[in-house]
């Protein structure tokens, strides 16, 4: 029984100890993903086009390095522009995403090269692309395959 007050004591300062730790939790907020599809092509395709709305709760600055994932060859971050008057791609070799903002990966702008596809995605399937951001952090998100027309009609929605 003299026991007790002991390990009351110790079950205490340990669950003291892990909320502090919880809370400094809540200090680091990490980069979020919503609304992330890949668009549906023809199984040969060579290339697909993902695209997502990147959020960015904390207080500093981070930036989008890359991303990956095992169901393709390569993945690259490009921007769709106007050149002279002509629709062109340009890769990106990283994406800030403001303090308390957010960067969407939209048609006709930023999205992401899927290169290599090692297997034919079906619109209703998913994909995990894991995005890399700068200083190591990795991100894996769900990317659903949507028909193009229904992805070109739902671009804009935040589902």
């Amino acid at each position: 029984m003299k026991r007790t007050p002991g390990i009351l004591v110790l079950l205490s300062v340990l669950l003291f100890a892990g909320g502090l730790f919880a809370d400094s939790d809540l200090h680091r907020q990490e980069p979020a993903v919503e609304g992330a599809w890949i668009r549906e092509a023809p199984p040969v395709a060579k290339v697909m086009a993902g695209y997502l709305t990147i959020h960015n709760p904390a207080e500093e600055a981070v930036v989008l390095e890359g991303a990956e994932s095992p169901l393709f060859d390569r993945i690259e971050i490009h921007r769709t522009g106007m050149k002279g008057g002509m629709a062109s791609m340009e890769r990106q070799q990283g994406v800030t995403i403001p303090a308390r903002g957010q960067v969407k990966f939209a048609p006709g702008g930023l999205h992401l090269m899927l290169m290599g596809p090692k297997k034919p995605l079906v619109a209703g399937s998913t994909a995990t692309i894991t995005l890399r951001f700068e200083g190591g952090h990795a991100l894996p998100a769900q990317f659903i395959v949507r028909a193009a027309a229904e992805g070109a009609a739902q671009h804009g929605d935040h589902h």
